[in-house]
Order: structure tokens, then sequence, then C-alpha cells
């Protein structure tokens, strides 16, 4: 019984840190806004705001598009968690994140740009989920790849701000960590 309470409180504790740690990458934010959507309404360009002094971050491009990332992915998801896969990428929802149970959806928009669309947009998290993106077929000339970050689109503020991020260079994932849906896209330097 001592053990089952020490693990339980051994998850509480590392929860509590994990959260604490995507709350500070929160407050890191960095923001850009689009300035030039495409015909398929994904985002071209970047402008950088004048709070910023990164000036070097640039959309990841595709080098070639796997047709396994056409269409949408689709999974059923609910309180106990589990994994959306779409190509080589995935989305890992753990178990208490959700409330109840919901058909989520994850595209790749016809695109230049390695952009992810999650939804329903706008679905929240109790917790975070990770998104694992697959960078193998993203064009990495110039761009250092263990800076890689996610970003999101905010729609009210019409500018994309940095997740907590990590990059698993071995094996070209990018991880990031979100509480709800919306637009994502891979940023490099």
């Amino acid at each position: 019984m001592k053990r089952i309470q020490s693990l339980r409180l051994m998850a509480i504790v590392l929860l509590a840190m994990f959260q604490i740690f995507l709350l500070w990458g929160c407050s890191q934010n960095q923001h850009w806004s689009p300035t030039a959507p495409s015909a398929e309404g994904t985002i071209a360009t970047l402008a950088k705001d004048d709070d910023d002094d990164d000036d070097d971050l640039e959309f990841l491009m595709v080098a070639r598009r796997d047709p396994a990332e056409n269409g949408v992915s689709t999974a059923m998801i609910g309180p106990a968690g589990g994994v959306l896969h779409h190509a080589a990428h995935r989305l890992e929802v753990p178990a208490g994140a959700m409330s109840q149970t919901l058909e989520l959806s994850f595209s790749m928009p016809l695109s230049d740009t390695l952009t992810f669309d999650m939804g329903p947009h706008g679905t929240q998290f109790n917790a975070p989920v990770s998104l694992v993106f697959n960078y193998s077929n993203a064009d990495l000339t110039g761009v250092n790849e263990a800076l890689l970050q996610v970003y999101y689109y905010d729609p009210a503020t019409q500018i994309f701000e940095r997740i907590f991020t990590t990059v698993d260079v071995v094996n070209n994932l990018v991880i990031g960590y979100t509480d709800h849906f919306s637009r994502y896209a891979l940023i490099g330097k």
C-alpha cells in the first residue's frame, strides 16, 4: 500500500514539474504574424514583430512530400487517452487529458511549409498533449535542427506563438506540448 502511495505521489510531483516547465516555456513565447497566405490558406511567409529580436526564424520548408501525409486521419479518443497517427507524425493524448470521448483529426494542408491542422479547432485539454512531428522530409539547408520549434496560429491575434518544444535529432522528431488545438508549424533558424 505504501508503495502505491509513493508511486502516486511521485507521479503527481512529476506532473506538477512538467506543468511548471510547460508554463515556463509558454511564458517565453515569440510572436510572428503571417503576411501572405497561399491559395490553400496556409502561411507562405513570416513578418517579425517589433518587440522580437530574433531576425532569422523561418517556416521549415518541405523538400519532398510523403503521399501518406495527404488527407485527414481521425481517431476517437477519450478520458483513457490514445494516439492518433498521421503518416510519420502523431498526436499523443495522455490519460485524463480529455473529459469526454471526441473524434480528433490530424491533417497537413497542401503547402511548401511543414504545417499541421489539429481538430476540432479550439479543443481544450485538461493536461498537455504531445504533437510529434517527423521532419525527415524537410529542407534543412541552413537550419540548425536542434533549434527547431513548434508554433501555433492564434486566429484572435493573427500571430504564431511558440509552444514548449523538444527536438530528437537522432530520430528527426520535433515534439510540441499543448493544451489546445489549432494550426501548428515547424519553425527553424
